[in-house]
């Protein structure tokens, strides 16, 4: 189903605008997919996926392009990240405090078509070895992309 996606996050420079994106909904697994312009000293384009597996409590997130994140997030555990970038590859521990994924995403039929969105909302802490722990907040907006007549 074609959506629009909104990501905020604490480590972003600039507000960001809504996207076109893909949810698809399969049994306990939810995934969005989206391409999200350049932001920030980023030169290209970059994919996001996002994918939740209700029955696990583990949200999923990738990015590739100039940088790419290899995320997850669960509210019962410590988990491993990967962030690479021109710099190099950094491991990480994501430590999730919060992870709320809105029931409504499961049944996008009866989202409704105007300016509503439903969110995913994500606060954690990274620990990168030899730095403090930093905390984000990363909220996704999603709607219904609007019907042209």
């Amino acid at each position: 189903m074609n959506v629009l996606v909104t990501l905020t996050s604490g480590f972003a420079d600039s507000d960001q605008i809504p996207v076109s994106g893909v949810l698809e909904v399969s049994g306990n697994m939810m995934s969005v997919i989206w391409t999200q312009p350049p932001s920030g000293e980023e030169t290209c384009e970059s994919l996001h996926q996002l994918s939740f597996d209700r029955e696990s409590g583990v949200l999923h997130m990738t990015r590739s392009g100039e940088n790419t994140t290899d995320l997850y997030f669960s509210e019962q555990v410590q988990t491993e990240g990967i962030l690479t970038t021109p710099f190099g590859e950094f491991s990480m521990t994501i430590e999730t405090k919060q992870l709320i994924v809105s029931e409504k995403l499961w049944m996008p039929l009866q989202m409704p078509q105007n300016e509503n969105t439903e969110d995913v909302k994500i606060q954690y802490f990274l620990h990168v070895l030899g730095q403090e722990p930093m905390q984000n907040n990363i909220i996704i907006q999603i709607g219904l992309e609007k019907k042209r007549k």
